[in-house]
């Protein structure tokens, strides 16, 4: 995405700044392989498809926290860990409306939609580096002393 930002604003479509073709897998994928895409793509998320539709979302969290507890990634499945209350957006969407669902939902990933079908992802980095062009420079906060803290709220915030 890095090189796009200065031609993206809060306001155009999400489908300008979404990653695409994504990697999917399914839910027999071993959690083991589902890692190794991850890394690959170097991406902290990876959608769970089948029969063409979006089921799940397994991200790094997922497998880390399965890591930690000592689990063999090469015997548990994507289907049986995945998150599977997704909160997805439209590629219409704009970016703005994508940065809010993300902080309501308190998710760093977001599937991108065509109607039903997966369109592609975006991350929450994705998002800040279009905000944070479009906001450099209109904004400006005092230093903060050692003693105080800035804390610059986005307008949805409240």
């Amino acid at each position: 995405m890095t090189g796009v930002v200065d031609q993206v604003g809060a306001g155009d479509p999400l489908g300008r700044v979404m990653v695409w073709p994504v990697a999917e897998v399914d839910t027999r994928t071993m959690l083991s392989q589902v890692a190794e895409v991850l890394a690959a793509d170097e991406v902290g998320a990876v959608p769970v498809v089948a029969s063409g539709s979006l089921v799940g979302l397994v991200s790094e969290r997922d497998v880390v926290s399965h890591v930690a507890i000592g689990a063999d990634l090469s015997h548990l499945t994507a289907g049986e860990v995945m998150s599977t209350e997704i909160v997805t957006a439209q590629q219409e969407d704009t970016i703005l409306r994508a940065a809010q669902l993300m902080c309501e939902a308190d998710v760093r990933h977001l599937p991108v939609l065509a109607g039903e079908q997966l369109a592609g992802m975006v991350s929450m980095r994705d998002l800040l580096e279009v905000l944070a062009a479009e906001g450099a420079g209109l904004i400006e906060a005092p230093v903060p002393s050692k003693d105080s803290r800035v804390v610059v709220r986005p307008p949805w915030a409240g």
